[in-house]
Order: C-alpha cells, then sequence, then structure tokens
C-alpha cells in the first residue's frame, strides 16, 4: 500500500548514501529515479518512496512503513502510529485505567477484532500475555530500531493461517542496511500540558542510541533506548450501572433506555508515570552462498499510575426506619425510583503494572544452485503483571435531611443534561454536606495482584526451488512448529486481603497527607479534589492488609492458578506462476493445533486441580492473482481461507470473577473447552499506481465471510472486564452476570479503502514543497450473537463504519512540517446481558511537527500532539451520545495537549 501518512523531523540530512534517495550522478540512474530525485529530497521523503516500492513489488497487499519515518512522529506508541494507516485503526481498554495514559494500546484490521492479527518479531510470533485474548499489547513495543512494519492483509500460505485480519511484522534493522561506522542519538524532551495546568509534574523524555559497524562481511547493529514521562488526565463517569426510573415497565434495561436513569456520578483524576527502555542486537554474516543472523529485542514498559475519584453517590447507608420506601429498596410505592440518602465518597486505586519481550532468533539462508533454504529456531517470552493493585476508600455520612418523624427526604437525582458532565442536582444545605472533606472517614484498605507469562519456542524451515524465468517460476515449500508454556495466577478478590475500618476508626480524609487540586475539567467537579499522598496509602497497605496473606486459606492462593500448553505444527506448499504481465500464486496450508491446561475446578468438597485437552486440524487453501500492466501499476485479487484460534484462557482455565470497587461480585465468566476456531473465508481485490517521488493511488475492496464467530477484543485487565461474548448469558437474582462462549455464530465484514498521495508541483517561492494525503476506509462488520437468551445481528467489537486520516505536509530546504488529523467513527466496545451495549464514542486528533534541518549531522523539531485538546475516550451506555457510561468502561476521558521538542545527531 503505503507507507505511514505522517511526517516531522527527519533523522538525517540527505546524503549521498541515505536509502531511497536517487543519484543523478551515478550511470545506473534511470529516467523515472532521475524525475523521482526532482522531489525526493529528504531521509523523510526517501523513507516513503523505498516503502511505496516495496509495496508495489510485494506479490501480496500490503501497507508499509518504515522505521525512519515511524521515529519522526511525536508518539512513541506504535498503535497510535500505525492506527493512522487505510484500514487500520487502534483501540485502548480503560478497565484498568489505561485510556488515561493517553496512549492506545491495540491495533485492529479492517474492523475486526484485534485477537484476529497474527503478531511477529522478524518474522517470529510474540509471546502472549493478555487474558482471555491472542491481540498483543503494543505498550511494549517501541519504534525504535525497527527498519519496517510490514502489514500483510492477504498473506500467502507461506505464512501463518490464524491471521483472519492480517499480518503485523516488526522487522528490526540490519547493520548493513546502515553505512559503515553508523552512529546516532535521538533525543526528545517532552511537556504534558493538563499536568501542568495542575501543578503536577509534566516532564518527560526519551533518548535513544543506534550505531551499525561493518567487517568485511560481519556486521553489527545495536541500539539502546530509555525513556520516562508524566501523563495526568482527568474523567467523568456514572456510578454503577444505569436503573429503572419506572421498575412497572417489563424487561431488560436494555429494552427500553428511555426508562433508565444514573444513580451518581463519579469524577476521577490519574497521575501516570510511564517508564520505557530496551534494546536490539542483530549480527549478520554474508557470503556468496550463506547468510547467518542473530537479531534479539528487549522491550520493557513500566507504569505507575494512581487514581483519585470522588463522588457523590448511592451508598446504601440509611435504616430501614430513615427510608420511606417500601421494604427499605430503592422505589416508592408506585414504584418509581427514589434513593434517599446519597454520600460523597473519595477513592484511590492503583493500577501500576509492569510488562516485558524479549524475542531471539538465530537463522539463515543457504543458495545451493537454484535451491535456497531458509531456517530458523526463534524464542519469545512475555511478561504481564500487576504486581500491587492498592484500593483504598473513604466516605462522608450519608445526607438524608430527616423530618420531624425521622424520614429521609432528600433523595439522589443525577441530571444528564450536559452529557460529558453529569451532575447531581443539589440544594445549598446538601452541598455543603456532602464537600465537608473533615467528615470523609476511612472504609477500608485493601490489595490485589496478578501475574501472566507465556514462552514461546519455534523452528522453522523453507525450501524454494527455481525452475524457470515464466510459466512455473518457483515451488516453496515449509514446515514449522512451536510450542508455548503459558502460567497465570492472581488473587483476584477484593476482599481477601481487605482491612476495614470499624465504624469511627478510619482516620479523616484531612488527616491523611496530601494536597488540593486546584481544578478539574472545567470546574465540573462537584466535590473537592483531595489528592492523597501515595506514600501514606502504601504504607497502611503494607501494614494492615498485606499481612493478611499469613491468615488466608493455600487453597484461595490456587484457585485462579493457571498452567497451560499449547502446541502447534504446520507445513505447506505453493507455486509461482508468471505468465508475461500476470503472476499467480496458489498455495495450500495445513496446521495442527494442540492445547492442555490444567487449572483449579470449583466443585464443592470435590474441588481441585483438574487438565483439560483437545486438539483440531485446519487445511487452508489461498490463491494470489496480479497483474502488473507497467512497474507503477499492480491490480491484485486474493482468494483465502484463515482462522483465529480462541486465546487458551477462554477454551481452559479456572472461572473469572469480577467486582466493583465495593468488593460486590458483578460478572463470572467460565471458560469453555469445546470452542471452535473462529474461520473465514476471505477476497480481496486492490488496484495500486505509483506516480512521481511520492505521489501514490491506491482502492482496495475486501470481504470477509466467518464462521464460528466469537467476540474477544484486547484487554489489559488479568482479572476482570474480559469484553469477550458470543454464547449462552444469563442475570442471576442478584444481578450478576454469568457467562460463557460459544462458537455458533456467522458474521461477515466488507469494506472499501482509498488512499492518495500528492506533491505539489511548480509553485512559486517558499510554497514550493506542498502536498496533501489522504486515506479513508469504509467498512462494516457484524456478525449474529446471543444477547439475553436471544439471536440478534449485531456490530462486531472495535470495528468502525468510518475512519479517515488527511495531511498537509512541507518540505522546502532545511524545513520541514505537517498537519496531521485523524478520524475513527463510533464502534462497538462491549456487548451486555441485561444492560445497554457498551460503545466508543468518535475520536479525533490533529498533531502538528515541524523540524529544521541545521546541518548535515545535526537536525532539531517541534511537536505538539492533541492540537485540538480533544477527549482520547469516550464510552456510552448505548450507541448513542446521550447517556455516558460507568467508571469502569471509561466515561469521558481527556489528556490533553503535548508538547515536545526533538533533537537528532548523526555521523
Amino acid at each position: 500500500m503505503i507507507s505511514l501518512s505522517i511526517y516531522g523531523p527527519a533523522w538525517a540530512a540527505p546524503s549521498d548514501d541515505s536509502p531511497g534517495i536517487p543519484n543523478p550522478s551515478s550511470d545506473s540512474t534511470t529516467a523515472d529515479e532521475a524525475k523521482s530525485q526532482i522531489v525526493v529530497t529528504g531521509r523523510a521523503e526517501a523513507a516513503i518512496f523505498d516503502a511505496q516500492n516495496d509495496a508495489i513489488k510485494n506479490p501480496s497487499f500490503v501497507t508499509i512503513v518504515s522505521g525512519d519515518e515511524l521515529r519522526s512522529q511525536p508518539q512513541e506508541n506504535l498503535s497510535d502510529l500505525l492506527g493512522r494507516l487505510p484500514g487500520l485503526n487502534s483501540s485502548v481498554d480503560q478497565s484498568r485505567n489505561a485510556a488515561a495514559t493517553g496512549e492506545a494500546q491495540y491495533l485492529s484490521i479492517r474492523g475486526l477484532d484485534t485477537a484476529y492479527n497474527a503478531y511477529e518479531f522478524n518474522g517470529v510470533r510474540l509471546a502472549q500475555t493478555d487474558a482471555h485474548t491472542r491481540a498483543i499489547s503494543m505498550n511494549v513495543l517501541s519504534p525504535f530500531a525497527l527498519s519496517q512494519v510490514r502489514v500483510d492483509k492477504a498473506p500467502s500460505a507461506a505464512q501463518d493461517g490464524d491471521a483472519i485480519a492480517g499480518v503485523i511484522d516488526l522487522i528490526t534493522a540490519s547493520p548493513f542496511d546502515k553505512r559503515n561506522h553508523f552512529f546516532q542519538i535521538h533525543a526528545q524532551g517532552e511537556l504534558a500540558g493538563r499536568a501542568a495546568a495542575r501543578d503536577q509534574d509534566p516532564w518527560g523524555g526519551t533518548v535513544e542510541l543506534e550505531t551499525a559497524q561493518q567487517f568485511g562481511n560481519f556486521g553489527v547493529y545495536a541500539s539502546g533506548y530509555y525513556g520516562k514521562k508524566h501523563v495526568f488526565s482527568e474523567s467523568t463517569a456514572i456510578h454503577k450501572d444505569y436503573v429503572k426510573y419506572n421498575e412497572n415497565i417489563p424487561g431488560a434495561e436494555r429494552d427500553d433506555i428511555g426508562n433508565l436513569v444514573p444513580r451518581g456520578v463519579e469524577w476521577n483524576v490519574f497521575r501516570n508515570n510511564i517508564e520505557r527502555f530496551g534494546g536490539t542486537l542483530n549480527l549478520e554474516w554474508k557470503s556468496d552462498t550463506t547468510d547467518l543472523y542473530s537479531r534479539t529485542t528487549f522491550g520493557e514498559y513500566r507504569l505507575k499510575s494512581w487514581m483519585d475519584q470522588t463522588a457523590i453517590r448511592e451508598v446504601d447507608a440509611l435504616s430501614a426506619d430513615q427510608n420511606p420506601n417500601p421494604d427499605n429498596g430503592n422505589y416508592d410505592a408506585n414504584g418509581f425510583l427514589a434513593i434517599y440518602g446519597p454520600g460523597a465518597t473519595d477513592y484511590f486505586r492503583t493500577e501500576h503494572s509492569n510488562q516485558s519481550l524479549l524475542s531471539t532468533k538465530l537463522g539463515g539462508e543457504s543458495r545451493l544452485g537454484a535451491l535456497t533454504l531458509d531456517y530458523h529456531l526463534a524464542y519469545s517470552h512475555g511478561l504481564q503483571s500487576y504486581p500491587l493493585r492498592i484500593q483504598a476508600k473513604f466516605g462522608s455520612p450519608a445526607y438524608a435531611a430527616l423530618d420531624a418523624n425521622g424520614k429521609a427526604t432528600f433523595r439522589l437525582v443525577t441530571s444528564l443534561a450536559d452529557r460529558t458532565s453529569p451532575q447531581v442536582v443539589l440544594d445549598d444545605a446538601a452541598r455543603a454536606a456532602l464537600t465537608d472533606l473533615s467528615t470523609f472517614k476511612q472504609v477500608y484498605v485493601t490489595d490485589q495482584f496478578s501475574r501472566t507469562t507465556e514462552s514461546r519456542i519455534e523452528s522453522q524451515m523453507d525450501a524454494t526451488w527455481h525452475i524457470a524465468d515464466q510459466g512455473l517460476q518457483t515451488i516453496q515449500a515449509g514446515v514449522k512448529a512451536e510450542r508455548a508454556n503459558h502460567h497465570a495466577n492472581s488473587l483476584g478478590d477484593d476482599s481477601a486481603l481487605e482491612y476495614d475500618f470499624a465504624s469511627g476508626e478510619g482516620p479523616a480524609l484531612t488527616s491523611v497527607p496530601g494536597k488540593m487540586l486546584n481544578g478539574f475539567m472545567n470546574d465540573a467537579a462537584q466535590v473537592p479534589f483531595y489528592l492523597v499522598d501515595p506514600g501514606f496509602i502504601e504504607g497502611e497497605a503494607r501494614q494492615l492488609s498485606l499481612p493478611k496473606l499469613a491468615t488466608i486459606d493455600p487453597v484461595k492462593l490456587e484457585e485462579n492458578l493457571f498452567k497451560g500448553i499449547e502446541q502447534r505444527y504446520s507445513g505447506y506448499v505453493l507455486a509461482n506462476l508468471q505468465f508475461g504481465n500476470v503472476s499467480i500464486i496458489p498455495g495450500v496450508r495445513f496446521e495442527h493445533n494442540r492445547f492442555q491446561g490444567t487449572y483449579w475446578a470449583e466443585d464443592g468438597d470435590t474441588s481441585g486441580f483438574t487438565t483439560s485437552a483437545r486438539s483440531y486440524n485446519e487445511w487452508l487453501p489461498s490463491v494470489i492473482t496480479s497483474f502488473r500492466p507497467n512497474d507503477s501499476t499492480v491490480y491484485r485479487l486474493a482468494v483465502r481461507k484463515s482462522y483465529s484460534r480462541p486465546a487458551l484462557d477462554l477454551l481452559v482455565g479456572p472461572t473469572s470473577k469480577s467486582y466493583d470497587d465495593n468488593h460486590k461480585l458483578v460478572s463470572v465468566f467460565i471458560p469453555n473447552p469445546d470452542l471452535r476456531a473462529v474461520e473465514a473465508w476471505n477476497v480481496d481485490l486492490s488496484v495500486e499506481h505509483k506516480g512521481r517521488g511520492t505521489d501514490m493511488v491506491s482502492a482496495a475492496l475486501y470481504y470477509k465471510r466467518l464462521n464460528h464467530v466469537m467476540f474477544s477484543t484486547g484487554t489489559t485487565d488479568a482479572s476482570g472486564d474480559w469484553n469477550v461474548w458470543g454464547g449462552p448469558s444469563q442475570v442471576s437474582s442478584d444481578g450478576v452476570e454469568i457467562d460463557t462462549l460459544d462458537t455458533s455464530a456467522k458474521g461477515s465484514v466488507y469494506g472499501l479503502e482509498l488512499f492518495g498521495r500528492y506533491s505539489f508541483r511548480g509553485l512559486p517561492g517558499l510554497a514550493d514543497g506542498l502536498g496533501v494525503q489522504a486515506n479513508v476506509t469504509l467498512q462494516r462488520a457484524d456478525a449474529t450473537v446471543t444477547v439475553a437468551g436471544e439471536q440478534r445481528r449485531q456490530r462486531m467489537p472495535e470495528a468502525p463504519q468510518v475512519m479517515f486520516n488527511t495531511e498537509l505536509f512541507y518540505d522546502h530546504g532545511p524545513v520541514s512540517a505537517a498537519l496531521i488529523y485523524s478520524y475513527t467513527g463510533n464502534k462497538l466496545y462491549d456487548l451486555r446481558s441485561s444492560q445497554p451495549d457498551t460503545y466508543i464514542q468518535p475520536v479525533s486528533d490533529m498533531d502538528l511537527t515541524t523540524s529544521y534541518r541545521v546541518s548535515r549531522q545535526l537536525n532539531v523539531g517541534f511537536s505538539v500532539q492533541n492540537l485540538l485538546n480533544a477527549h482520547n475516550f469516550w464510552s456510552t451506555a448505548g450507541d448513542s451520545k446521550s447517556m455516558i457510561s460507568v467508571d469502569r468502561k471509561g466515561g469521558y476521558v481527556e489528556v490533553g495537549r503535548t508538547y515536545m521538542l526533538n533533537l537528532t545527531f548523526s555521523m
């Protein structure tokens, strides 16, 4: 397709050995290259030029972005960067406050679940550590050291078949891609605007070093980076799920949204400290007949996230004598909602997490006349842990305004007039009572923890036999073996380590170390924000909560323990037929899968560890046809069968439970070992045409027919809010959602991708160097699923129907600049049993990036991220914007602008 549609500060001045820049003095320069030389004038332009040529020549439909172009952008997060490519969109999960970091985590291709992608590093499948999904969180992946990212949307039989959406391959640099004795240092300083406005730490920065050295046939490439930044963000949401206003109206809450009302409002602030570091070491040796290599990359992502929440909400604190409703309930005698005695709360939670990923590959290529052998042995290890999840709650007395008979008179009424800033209706007396922080007493402090690891090893051998230049050109075949060991454990019960303060014993909020916040999202919070000192709460946790570990029944510590093994053996054969300008690549792939899991099964007196195992096979034919009338144009048609394996945690493992911030059980998920793999027939039709320089246009149509569908979107939460769906669901008498999965549903995906890039020529003076680029994707992805016992056609998660990106770029002399605007339409976040489904509303973003080439070696730049100060996450109950979602589904989140200063020196 095309490289990433963003510009930014080039990483080096153009030089004679800069890749991709035609040298007019060279005898080998062609006429077309000479014309391209007119507009391909800088390192960033050269990167785009080379990526376009690579994509045009590729046998399948692939989108390519160069590492140089990625590193020139303000963001360090790959999901945000790659989400601007045609047909791709980034997504984030807020169940553990991840949206509040201002970074996306997951990448969706063509409206399909993020789990439908195959993720590779240098062609090696990455270890999977996210609960209940095969999606890879890209938090831990960095653009540093990458030579390119390839998104193959119509892979051949030579690639893994579990890629319904496509294959994302992150390819690191070769020492022979760089000039000898190459050295570069890149430094970036950044300031978080929202943090600065709130008198929080706004500073951050990144430094990256890389070098390439060649010693004859042997080369070394090495890079390392370290980055740290602070992000301060704010959000609003309603408290708990919506309830009926008139309980006499039959049916579930989702059946009549007009009859739903909230039960209070929550306001949240998030103090985030993000740390990234890692490195790459690539060794290569080349000879006339054999190339050998070692490619190793390690990355780590550490997040310290402190959430402070104030709220006015239902607190269930009145006695039966004080509550005027029948049976001490929330409804009056006529069946209308009447919640008396609301309270105010101050809630503190940490969401610290650590993620790491190691990928190493040893391999080579041997050329034995007409036969070429490719072989490798690879290892990948991933870790995701939440080492200490602390929660603490302070609360005010319920405000009841008792009458002469001792009955409460003040009711909780929440207004949704401002759809992103709901308010509780208060009179002066209620406001005075519910904002007096000296009356807030601590209720509890508690801890949780979880840890998931996976180790993967794979070996592969491919053989290609060249037969002729026309007709049957080559025959290719290969075999591959994989084994993954998965280990997970957690203490997911909020109450297991809870220390409760007796009535009146807990310290008052104002006696706890901390400070007042000086503002909040246009002063929307109705309760003052007192930011408690995290060290004080962490000290309480060590002294009061963690010692309870010694008293916990050892059996409880094993209830979420899971050990799993997954194996896959595959083989393929394909042919490359060439008839003039037409190429045909038919192939077939076979994959045998086997999994086994050992976990705790709860069954009364006979509870204990049990083991489940199963295997299944997949035959995957494909054919890719290309027509190239000239070197600048290609038409492609691809038909293939693919599949997506259910995540190991969905197949086997302990029953998982999710709790709200009052430690009430809200949902239960039961794995299902009988799940079938999602299967798809895929049809892709595309045309690409390359013009002068980096000018290019393309169009693509695609269709996918899905069988055995389930919804399983990416999530960072190892113990709750799974965003999985597709099978039987029920609601218990106390409102707990009990879910499992089946794969009996069918679905379809179809869409259109358009892309264009054009550089204006012949403009006078400083206007010379202007250009525009845009892409738009229109799509529809839906499936038939069972909701509340009924089948219905439903949009698939993370599948916006509209995505577009536009860019105005400028490259004149030493100055480069780009103004980029991105838009992603609304999409389904998750399905609910009785409540309205959760949707994510449209998100837009505008970035500005500029650079100035001081000299051949030095480049400086300035960038602004989120120029329009737009929200970065907005979830709602139902698809309209009128009903903001509950806190655990995200609500309305703002992060603010980020300002960056870049400096690059190379030699």
